[in-house]
C-alpha cells in the first residue's frame, strides 16, 4: 500500500499545480496594484505630487479619484471570468472528462496572462484578466473533483487539501519573486510585466503535468471504458487488476452508477431533487461564509491595509506581505492532518471561532492605534492569526467538503454551482473591498469577524461529518431516495465487506 499512496500523491500534487495559478494570481496582483509609480501611472490611477493631509506636504504618490473604481474593476474582472469558468466546468468535466478540463483551464490561464503582461491598453489588460479568470474558474471547480475521484477514501481529504497547500505556495512564492522583482527593476513599466509575465511558468507547468496526469476512474466507469478505469484504479491503489480490493472498489464504482442512471438525468433540474437540493445549498452557503471571513480582501489588500496602519510603504508591500503569505502556507499543514483525524466539522467551527476573535481584535487594536505604536503591531499580528486560522480551517476544508458530497450523476453540477458561489462572492468583495473600507475604515475587520462567527454558527446546525464515507456512501448520509439495483446489490454488498474484513 506504500506505493500506492506515492503514486496518488504524485496525481494529487499534478492535478493540484492548477490551485497554484490562482494562490500565484493572488500574490501578484496585490503588489501590482500597489505599484503607484509604475503601474499606477502607466493606467492614470495615480499621481505624483505633495501630501498635504501631512504637516509639511512631502511629495510623494497619491491616489487619483478613479483609483478605488479601477483596481476594483481590475479585481472583478479576473472574478467574473472565474465564475464563468466554474460554470462552463459543469458542462466540460462530464462531456470532455477532469483531465482535458483541466488542460483547458491551463491554456485559458497562460493565454490571459500572455495578455495582461503585453498590456498596452486598460481593455486588453480586462480582457487578458477575464480570459485568465474563465481558466482558473475552471481548475477551481475541477482540480478537488478529480483528486477526489481518485484518492482513496481514508486519505480524499488530505489529497484534496493539495489543492490549497498549493494555492498557499503559490501565493508566498508570487510574493518573494514580486519583491525581488521590485528591489531590482527600474521603477517602469517593465516592473509590473515583469511581475505579471512570472505568471507564465507555472502555467506551464500545468501544462506538462497534464500530459503524466491520469483520466479519473470514476469517469471513465460512467462512460463504460471499464478495462481504462479498472487499470488506471489498480495503479492508484499500487495494486494488480485482479487484487479482491481493487474489484470490489470498482464494483461498488460500477454498482453505484448503474443505480444512478436508473432515476437520474444528469441535468441541472436534478439539483432541485430532495436530497440533492440539500447538498446543493450546503455546497453554496459554505463557499458564501468562506469569502464573507474576508479572506481575499485582506490577500488583495494587504499592503494598503498595513500601510493605513502606519506603516510604510517598504515594509507594507514587502516583509510584511510576506511574512503573511508565509504564515498562510505554513497554517495549512495543520488543516492537512486534523482533516482524517479531527474530520471536517470540527475543523471548521475551531476555524470560525479563531477568525472571528482574530477579526474582532484586529478591529479594536486599529481604533487604539492613536494611543501608540504597539497597537498597530497588534492589530498586524491579529491578522496574522486570522490568516493561520483560515489556512488550517476553512481555506481547505469548504473545497475538500464540497469534491466529496454530490453523487457522480451530478457531481460536475453541483461543485460547480458551490464553486460559482465563491466566484461570486469574491467578485462582489473585491468590488466593494476599497469603498467599504474607505467608508467604514477598520470597522471592516468587525463585519468580517462577525461573519466568521455567524458561519461558524452555520456549520454546527447543518454540516454533517463526512470523514470517513466513500464517495458512493454520501446519498445515505445526505438523506437521498435509497436506491436498490435489482441484480446484485445483496451479493455485492457482502463482497465488499468480505474485503474490509481481510484488509482489517
Amino acid at each position: 500500500m506504500g506505493g500506492s499512496n506515492v503514486y496518488n500523491f504524485m496525481v494529487a500534487f499534478a492535478a493540484a499545480m492548477g490551485g497554484m495559478l490562482f494562490g500565484y494570481e493572488i500574490g501578484v496582483i496585490g503588489q501590482v496594484l500597489a505599484m503607484d509609480s509604475t503601474f499606477g501611472a502607466y493606467f492614470d490611477i495615480t499621481h505624483y505630487g505633495p501630501d498635504t493631509s501631512q504637516a509639511n506636504n512631502p511629495m510623494t504618490w497619491l491616489k487619483n479619484p478613479n483609483h478605488d473604481s479601477v483596481t476594483g474593476n481590475i479585481t472583478m474582472s479576473f472574478l467574473l471570468g472565474c465564475l464563468a469558468g466554474a460554470l462552463i466546468v459543469s458542462y466540460t468535466a462530464d462531456i470532455l472528462g477532469r483531465k482535458r478540463s483541466i488542460l483547458i483551464g491551463g491554456l485559458l490561464f497562460v493565454t490571459g496572462a500572455t495578455l495582461q503582461t503585453a498590456a498596452q491598453t486598460y481593455g486588453m489588460l480586462i480582457t487578458g484578466r477575464v480570459i485568465g479568470g474563465l481558466g482558473i474558474g475552471m481548475l477551481s471547480m475541477v482540480v478537488p473533483m478529480f483528486i477526489a475521484e481518485t484518492a482513496p477514501n481514508h486519505l480524499r481529504g488530505r489529497m484534496v487539501s493539495v489543492q490549497q497547500l498549493m494555492v498557499t505556495i503559490g501565493i508566498f512564492v508570487a510574493s518573494c519573486i514580486n519583491a525581488i522583482i521590485i528591489k531590482t527593476s527600474d521603477e517602469t513599466d517593465i516592473r509590473w510585466r515583469l511581475a505579471l509575465g512570472m505568471q507564465l511558468v507555472p502555467g506551464v507547468a500545468v501544462l506538462l503535468l497534464n500530459l503524466f496526469m491520469p483520466f479519473s476512474p470514476r469517469w471513465l466507469a460512467n462512460r463504460d471504458r471499464d478495462s481504462e478505469a479498472t487499470k488506471i484504479l489498480a495503479r492508484l491503489r499500487g495494486m494488480p487488476i485482479e487484487d479482491p480490493a481493487v474489484q470490489a472498489e470498482y464494483r461498488e464504482i460500477k454498482e453505484s452508477i448503474e443505480m444512478e442512471r436508473q432515476i437520474g438525468n444528469a441535468s441541472f433540474t436534478e439539483l432541485l431533487k430532495p436530497g440533492i437540493r440539500n447538498r446543493v445549498l450546503i455546497g453554496f452557503m459554505l463557499q458564501f461564509f468562506q469569502q464573507w471571513t474576508g479572506i481575499n480582501f485582506i490577500m488583495y489588500y494587504a499592503p494598503d491595509l498595513i500601510r493605513k496602519m502606519g506603516f510604510s510603504y517598504d515594509d507594507a508591500s514587502i516583509p510584511f506581505n510576506i511574512a503573511q503569505n508565509f504564515v498562510n502556507m505554513v497554517g495549512t499543514f495543520p488543516g492537512m492532518y486534523l482533516v482524517e483525524r479531527s474530520g471536517r466539522r470540527k475543523l471548521l467551527m475551531w476555524g470560525a471561532i479563531g477568525m472571528g476573535v482574530c477579526q474582532l481584535l484586529a478591529c479594536l487594536f486599529s481604533g487604539l492605534i492613536p494611543h501608540g505604536k504597539g497597537f498597530a503591531w497588534l492589530a498586524v499580528f491579529s491578522l496574522f492569526g486570522f490568516v493561520a486560522s483560515f489556512a488550517a480551517t476553512w481555506g481547505p476544508m469548504v473545497w475538500v467538503y464540497q469534491s466529496e458530497i454530490f453523487p457522480l450523476r451530478v457531481r460536475s453540477k453541483g461543485t460547480g454551482i458551490a464553486t460559482a458561489s465563491n466566484w461570486l462572492w469574491n467578485a462582489v468583495i473585491a468590488k466593494a473591498g476599497p469603498p467599504l473600507s474607505t467608508a467604514v475604515t477598520f470597522y471592516v475587520y468587525l463585519i468580517f469577524g462577525l461573519m466568521s462567527l455567524l458561519g461558524g454558527a452555520y456549520t454546527y446546525f447543518c454540516i454533517p461529518e463526512t470523514r470517513g464515507k466513500s464517495l458512493e456512501d454520501m446519498d445515505e448520509l445526505f438523506g437521498s431516495p435509497p436506491l436498490v439495483h435489482h441484480d446484485s446489490s445483496k451479493t455485492f454488498d457482502a463482497d465488499v465487506e468480505a474485503v474490509k474484513d481481510i484488509k482489517a
